[in-house]
């Protein structure tokens, strides 16, 4: 009896993929979801705004569902209330979720660092929102679709893992450092992403991004399309190296302080506010070794597009990518980036040094 089986190669190359999603100790540092409360408050903003707001949602077969299921709840108080309010939140304000009780009645549980409702009293508008949820049955739509949104985020998932990002990732780094990079999914979004911070300790060790589904014009999407939410590899690649340079900040905070001033400074000669110095340096960090990993991954051309253009903000960025060739050409003597520590002070310490010497 003739078996159809893959290759045993293919099963290998899976089982590497879903190795190389995780840290060391079994962590997986990449994921997609679904969050029921971002959802049903972004289904609030457009059910309230899309109508009027230029950029509309991506058209699909979600977005009709969206219509239908709404439909006869379009003139609910509590859309009205908000179409009624002298300005709009942007449609960042859908991460408020993240910070609300698992169930309705919904009450804030977290305090968010970010203002997301800036046009009207917070209270009030968990109220009306609360009202929305429980008489349009947002929780009876949000479970109908619950299969939907996990095949999505799989599929967004396997997208990352076949590009072959994260593995070049890990092995760039080749880090123990912990943590996760969530993407927290808003189908009906086409204004872009958001990152979401917070000093909580339920988010501690997560990066977290609130993501929308934005267009692709190279295709004719109508309601009757599916939805492809694919994140850009290079997005993911910066998101990840965050929690493999985290540490490199706090281990060199008194040096780096020092010499505050020089990342303070943009390739324009536009000057920062101080309080954004060690995001700057962070920043820095992590642009110039995406630019490094992506030339690993994808060729020296793509490397040096991705640096050039980081450097139009970022001074000294196209020096430190140079620097990298340094721990990408002697990995026998560098097994991870920590051990590489001790030489990126010294570099940026010495950019500094000779800025101020030229000026």
């Amino acid at each position: 009896m003739i078996m159809n089986r893959k290759p045993i190669f293919q099963y290998a190359t899976t089982l590497l993929l879903s190795l190389l999603t995780t840290i060391s100790f079994g962590q997986k540092i990449f994921s997609i979801q679904t969050d029921p409360r971002v959802e049903a408050l972004s289904i609030f903003y457009t059910l309230a705004t899309a109508n009027t707001l230029d950029t509309k949602p991506t058209p699909s077969t979600y977005y009709k569902d969206v219509k239908t299921y709404f439909k006869s709840y379009n003139q609910h108080q509590s859309l009205n209330w908000y179409r009624n309010l002298k300005n709009w939140d942007g449609p960042d304000m859908a991460s408020l979720g993240l910070f609300l009780s698992q169930k309705h009645p919904f009450k804030l549980e977290i305090k968010p660092e970010i203002n997301y409702i800036r046009n009207a009293s917070l209270d009030t508008f968990i109220s009306y929102f609360n009202a929305f949820y429980k008489d349009c049955q947002v929780e009876t739509f949000l479970t109908n679709h619950k299969n939907a949104y996990n095949k999505i985020n799989k599929k967004g998932e396997l997208h990352i893992e076949k590009s072959g990002i994260l593995a070049e990732v890990v092995s760039f780094y080749q880090s123990n450092q912990s943590g996760e990079f969530v993407i927290y999914t808003d189908f009906l979004c086409n204004h872009g992403s958001n990152a979401i911070t917070s000093k909580d300790q339920k988010f501690a060790g997560k990066i977290i991004a609130k993501a929308g589904y934005i267009e692709d014009k190279s295709k004719k999407l109508t309601d009757d399309s599916l939805v492809n939410f694919e994140p850009a590899p290079n997005v993911v690649a910066h998101e990840c190296s965050h929690i493999y340079l985290k540490n490199f900040l706090s281990n060199y905070h008194d040096r780096l302080f020092k010499i505050r001033s020089y990342f303070l400074t943009t390739t324009a000669g536009k000057k920062l506010d101080e309080a954004y110095w060690e995001n700057e340096v962070d920043e820095l960090l992590v642009r110039a070794c995406v630019a490094k990993i992506l030339s690993q991954k994808y060729g020296e051309e793509s490397g040096d597009a991705e640096i050039a253009n980081q450097s139009k903000h970022f001074k000294g960025a196209k020096e430190l990518y140079s620097f990298f060739d340094a721990y990408s050409n002697h990995r026998d003597r560098y097994r991870s980036i920590e051990d590489f520590y001790p030489e990126m002070i010294g570099f940026l310490e010495s950019m500094a040094t000779n800025n101020d010497i030229i000026h």
